[in-house]
């Protein structure tokens, strides 16, 4: 028997773990999950499937500050659960070439029978120009060594400049498998009806991989503990994310209690933000990441 990886990458807020829940009911076979976020607290584990043995990998990305806990996971994943495949859902900042050189290297010396079945990265396509503009190869990266690329939010966009966007993509990179409609609308079983039918990667070593640690271009803050909110509150913050006294806020995620006992789930970047209801009880905390955070005035919010 052997273990397949399946790498879901993405720049910060693109749904990856929406994509998961989707997927992973309709997948064969047994599944393990590997959640990494560059954040001090762990947010994406807590809303997936809880009976997936999942391993939680906080405060740095698994391509450069926490690769030996990235090695660990995997080894002890395999070892103990003998999954099936194991997905790794690499933090929003990851440098994917780094992360598939790593997943390579275990492979090539386990005796596990691990190996690397799918590269994937999401990309949403209404903020590909601003972020490529913004930041260039390190955004690049996860496009350029992917072998699949789903699109999302074509809705923001008239057909000319997506298939501007489509063009751009296919020149950063010419082999990968690209879904050219939107997978927010496909069920988990056409997706994986889809991964099913692309041949597993080859890996490329001649594609160089970044080598910028996240830390040296992102900065994080990390909330345990906050106060409670209302409905009107939430939506006033989601709000006032976007103000440029708060800093260059790319993503802003968390679980938080209502005054009225329930609890909610929030999801923030520039250009689409939102909040649901989810069961509780949860533990309340939240991660902000992105450029010259006012961490006090941040902390203000969520404390006060």
């Amino acid at each position: 028997m052997s273990t397949n990886i399946n790498i879901i990458s993405g720049f910060l807020g693109v749904g990856k773990t929406t994509f998961l829940k989707k997927i992973i009911p309709h997948m064969n076979g047994k599944i393990a999950l590997i959640e990494n976020e560059f954040g001090s607290v762990g947010i994406d584990g807590d809303l997936i499937d809880d009976k997936l043995p999942i391993k939680e990998i906080s405060a740095g990305c698994i391509c450069c500050s926490v690769i030996h806990d990235f090695e660990k996971a995997i080894e002890e994943l395999t070892l103990s659960y003998k999954p099936d495949h194991i997905l790794i859902e690499p933090s929003g900042v990851a440098s994917l070439s780094d992360i598939t050189k790593i997943c390579k290297k275990i492979c090539d010396s386990s005796q596990l029978g691990i190996k690397i079945r799918h590269l994937i990265t999401i990309v949403d396509i209404s903020t590909f120009d601003d972020y490529f503009e913004e930041f260039g190869n390190f955004y690049l990266d996860q496009i350029r060594n992917a072998h699949i690329i789903f699109l999302s939010h074509f809705d923001e966009m008239d057909d000319q400049e997506v298939e501007k966007v489509i063009s751009k993509i296919r020149s950063n990179n010419q082999s990968a498998f690209i879904l050219k409609e939107e997978w927010y609308s496909y069920g988990g079983d056409k997706i994986i009806e889809i991964l099913n039918t692309i041949q597993d990667c080859e890996i490329d070593y001649k594609k160089q991989p970044v080598c910028m640690p996240a830390n040296r271009v992102f900065s994080t803050l990390s909330v345990v503990n906050p106060r409670f909110f209302s409905e009107a509150e939430i939506e006033k913050m989601l709000v006032a994310l976007k103000d440029k006294e708060w800093g260059f806020i790319i993503r802003a995620k968390g679980i938080l209690e209502l005054n009225t006992n329930q609890f909610i789930h929030f999801n923030f970047t520039p250009q689409h933000y939102h909040w649901e209801y989810i069961e509780g009880p949860r533990e309340p905390k939240a991660t902000i990441i992105g450029c010259n955070l006012n961490n006090e005035r941040i902390l203000e919010w969520f404390q006060k």
